[in-house]
Parts: structure tokens; C-alpha cells; sequence
């Protein structure tokens, strides 16, 4: 067995992300870019008013003085003349700041005096309520790095710079292998000895998450033979092919030897960590496969800390890892075993995280109940109140 560190450090060095594509930006919520974002122009583009309100000199913005309105500025059409001595412009959030003003006099701090007064209640300092150009981005600053997530917020960013496209990494195709001829599409009759395959859909609902295309294929027969043809055509038609079950050394666990027979090349297999043993990982020709344990829990924690991270790096991820958060632990855990323990917890508004349920492989839901993952060392007891790193996905 080696460390989970060192077999994600041998998927990960044999991965490189994927060709680039230039597609609509309306289109790439989840991608990842392939090169740095400079910014084409400087944002905001112009000096504006962050209020709605008067743009004035703030030298003549003093209580009870009156200045007289010569115009107004809208957002997306400004004041074509000048604030001269004595006057003002009204001014709405976003409207370009006219020539002549250094600062934006909010409505509630002046009163009508007329029908082209304003006299003025507050006063107002110099460039207040003032946003000016560049002040968030100026023209050829780094906006993104590349591998950034296109999340909401920086398809935003990208947007209000003015690009309609954006150069990603091409989305991962995956195609996952749920194995065991016991195993049942859920919908159909559960014959006396039969399973609801459940490892395909929730491996798939992982996976889709990230923004890959994933193809579930429909659980090959115990057969060496049917098993090889289905992997030969998975690997024909994705980057990525998952398997989940059969990765023991039962006389019914055919996905290594059948990989074996097609002329792929193991590069490791099991791992020191609970649940999640029987995990290995082999390459044929330029196409990869990852192996998942077949119980459900086990499929989803390697799923978490191994899948995950391969297919974000073939998506251009600068940063593939599972995320970590502190929080503190509600009530002690201990793990007597010589391996690692990724214990499912779920964390409560205060920050503090419990155990979801039993912890056997199989329960899945306890699973369900959990937000995160807590890696117990081997052989270690830790008391209630302890901070702890949390595994999110």
C-alpha cells in the first residue's frame, strides 16, 4: 500500500489539461482558463458618481449655500458642458462625473429651492461619492491567472470588461463503469438477490458538478471478456474511465484483469486509508483509469479526494485539491486502525462538525447526512473541542 499523497502525486503528474477551446463566456460558468486575463480596458472606464444626488465643486458645497442646476448626467449618457462656479448637475449612480466637479452632494443632503435650485444641507469633501476610472482595474493588469475557475463572480468581472469569449481547457469527457451483475437500474423489478445501482448516479452527480460531460455506462456482465469490451469502448470515446467495484481480487473482480488483457499498464493499486483501499490506478495508451472500490461510501471518498482532483486537472484547474476548512470538533473521534480514517461529519451553524452516522462503507446514509470529510490518523484519539481541517466538496 502507499499514502493517499503520493498516489494523487503519481495520477496527477501523468495528467495535462485538456486542448483550449475559445467559447462564449455566457457558456463558461465552471471552466477553467487556459492562460492569464488581462484586463483590455481600465474599470470603471470613466469617473462616475456612486450616488444618486448633485455633482458640485466641494469648495461651494457649504451648508445653506445655493447653487443653481444647468443640466443633468444619466447613466449611459453624460453632461455635455462643465460645472462653472455656482451651479451643479444632477447626477444618478453610474452617471459620468461632468467636467468641473470633484464630488457628488447626495439628494438627502440638499432641498429643492426653485425650479432650478438646490440649497444644500451637508456639506460634501473633495472626490466624496466619487468612483474613479481604474480604481477596481487598470488597462493590462492581471485580472485571472490561468487555471482560475470561471465561477459567477468572474464571469462577471469578464463581462463587465467587455469580452464575449474567453479562452477554457476543453470539459473532460468521463465515462464511469459501475460493476457487478447483481446490479439493477433503479425504476426496474429488484429480483431476490439483485442491487439498485447506486455508485453511477452519485459518481456522475460528483463529477457533472465540476462542469465534465460524463457518459454512465450500463454495468457489463461478469465475464472477463464483456468486461474488457466494455472498458476498450469507454476508453474510446472519454478522457477519463472510472470503474466502481471489481477492483479486489475476488474471482468476480475482473476490472484489472480485463484492463491487463487490453494491455494496460497498473501504476499502483490500494492505498493506505479507510475507506478507499481498493483503489488503483493504470494507463492505457494515452487514456486513464481509475478504479473505485465498489462499496458506496468507499466510491465516494476516493471519488472526493482522488476523481475529483484527476478531472479538475484535466479541466486546467490551477488548483485541483479538495478544499479544507477549519471548524471544531463537536465530540471526540478515536481511530484504533493502522490506517488513516476520512470519518463523514456534518457541520452545524456554529462551526462545530459531528459524526453523520455509522461509519462502515456501506451505510450510505450517513453519507448523505455529511458535508465533509475529517482525516483521522492511524492509532489517535482526539477530544471534543479539538480544531480540526475539514474535506469539502
Amino acid at each position: 500500500m502507499i499514502s493517499l499523497e503520493d498516489g494523487r502525486s503519481r495520477l496527477l503528474e501523468n495528467l495535462l489539461p485538456l486542448e483550449v477551446q475559445c467559447i462564449p463566456v455566457l457558456e463558461a460558468s465552471g471552466r477553467f482558463l487556459a492562460q492569464d486575463l488581462l484586463a483590455p480596458l481600465d474599470l470603471p472606464s470613466f469617473d462616475n458618481s456612486a450616488m444618486d444626488g448633485f455633482a458640485v465643486r466641494s469648495a461651494e458645497a457649504l451648508v445653506g449655500r445655493r447653487l443653481r442646476v444647468v443640466g443633468r448626467a444619466t447613466a449611459g449618457q453624460g453632461f455635455s458642458g462643465s460645472v462653472e462656479p455656482g451651479t451643479c448637475v444632477r447626477v444618478f449612480t453610474g452617471s459620468p462625473l461632468p467636467d468641473g466637479a470633484d464630488a457628488v452632494l447626495m439628494q438627502e443632503d440638499a432641498c429643492k429651492s426653485g425650479a432650478d435650485q438646490i440649497e444644500i444641507r451637508e456639506e460634501v469633501r473633495p472626490w466624496e461619492n466619487v468612483r474613479f476610472r481604474g480604481e477596481d482595474l487598470r488597462s493590462g493588469a492581471l485580472v485571472l491567472p490561468a487555471g482560475s475557475e470561471l465561477t459567477p463572480s468572474a464571469i462577471g468581472v469578464v463581462s463587465a470588461l467587455g469580452l464575449a469569449t474567453v479562452g477554457v481547457h476543453r470539459a473532460p469527457v468521463v465515462a464511469i463503469i459501475p460493476n457487478g451483475s447483481e446490479l439493477v437500474a433503479p425504476g426496474n423489478a429488484l429480483p431476490p438477490a439483485g442491487v439498485f445501482e447506486s455508485n453511477g448516479p452519485m459518481l456522475k452527480a460528483l463529477l457533472e458538478r465540476t462542469g465534465c460531460r460524463v457518459l454512465l455506462v450500463t454495468p457489463p456482465v461478469d465475464e472477463l471478456s464483456c468486461v474488457a469490451l466494455s472498458l476498450r469502448d469507454a476508453f474510446d470515446s472519454a478522457d477519463l474511465v472510472i470503474t466502481a467495484g471489481g477492483a479486489s481480487v475476488g474471482d468476480l473482480d475482473l476490472i484489472r484483469p480485463a484492463f491487463e488483457l487490453l494491455g494496460g499498464k497498473l501504476e499502483f493499486w490500494q492505498l493506505a486509508m479507510k475507506p478507499g483501499k481498493q483503489f488503483f490506478y493504470g494507463r492505457w495508451r494515452e487514456k486513464h483509469l481509475l478504479g473505485l472500490p465498489g462499496n458506496p461510501v468507499s466510491a465516494f471518498v476516493t471519488g472526493v479526494l482522488l476523481v475529483l482532483p484527476a478531472v479538475r486537472r484535466l479541466a486546467g484547474a490551477r488548483e485541483p485539491l479538495p478544499k479544507l476548512e477549519a471548524a471544531t470538533l463537536g465530540e471526540a473521534l478515536q481511530n484504533p486502525d493502522r490506517r488513516r480514517h476520512f470519518v463523514r461529519v456534518r457541520r452545524d451553524n456554529g462551526g462545530r462538525v459531528w459524526v453523520s452516522g455509522p461509519q462502515a462503507s456501506h451505510f450510505l446514509h450517513g453519507l448523505a447526512l455529511a458535508d465533509g470529510f475529517v482525516d483521522v490518523p492511524p492509532a489517535s484519539a482526539w477530544e471534543a473541542g479539538q480544531t480540526v481541517s475539514v474535506i469539502r466538496w
